[in-house]
């Protein structure tokens, strides 16, 4: 299966026709609004989601005992981000500090609208399954270095969605298949860069233009 385009990579052999710094070097300052765009939106292609790809291509391509048989986990580590990365600029309320949780239930929500509420309030009492990842996968890796109990990742075939849970008699396990995520969130990052470049969506570019300001200058 092959991987979408990229104006800074090749997704499907791993060259990169645009490292992010070249980008940066070659873009006179004051950037505006649209180089900010371009440049961020290269560096999440080239640095996060095209490594991620390439684990998932090194994985598929390999058999045990390779360690790409072992490397879910960190290609999980990687592309796990992209959705409290993503929040920082959807929730409207985010803050440069103290609103890390929320950033990743609109993040979430964002790149999985099934799981938003229909009122759109994505407090953790209204998205506790959304929660019960979060902490599992964001908080267990960010902390721990491995995702917490109730957490199976797994490559069922058989199982189209990413994110699942199966409930016992005594207590519920969270699934996550990192593998067909990594395509999810591989698919979703040009609509959302498509959206900031709108220039009807006033209020979503002024928040970028923030978090970039903030984070990425």
């Amino acid at each position: 299966m092959t991987f979408r385009l990229s104006n800074y990579i090749d997704f499907n052999t791993g060259q990169v026709s645009t490292p992010p710094m070249d980008l940066v070097s070659a873009t006179p300052a004051p950037w505006g609004l649209d180089q900010k765009i371009d440049i961020f939106e290269c560096r999440v292609d080239v640095w996060q989601l095209g490594v991620a790809v390439a684990v998932l291509q090194q994985i598929e391509a390999n058999q045990p005992p390779a360690i790409w048989s072992h490397s879910a986990y960190g290609m999980l580590a990687i592309s796990f981000t992209y959705f409290e990365m993503i929040g920082k600029t959807v929730n409207p309320n985010s803050r440069a500090r103290g609103t890390a949780s929320a950033d990743f239930n609109h993040g979430f929500c964002d790149v999985y609208p099934p799981h938003k509420p229909a009122d759109n309030n994505l407090a953790d009492a209204n998205v506790p399954f959304v929660v019960a990842i979060r902490d599992r996968v964001r908080n267990g890796v960010y902390h721990l270095a491995y995702t917490k109990n109730g957490l199976l990742i797994h490559d069922d075939q058989n199982i189209t969605d990413d994110f699942t849970s199966v409930t016992n008699e005594t207590d519920t396990n969270y699934c996550v298949k990192p593998h067909s995520m990594v395509r999810t969130v591989l698919d979703h990052f040009p609509g959302f860069t498509a959206r900031l470049r709108d220039p009807a969506n006033t209020n979503l570019r002024a928040k970028f233009e923030t978090f970039f300001d903030d984070f990425h200058a």
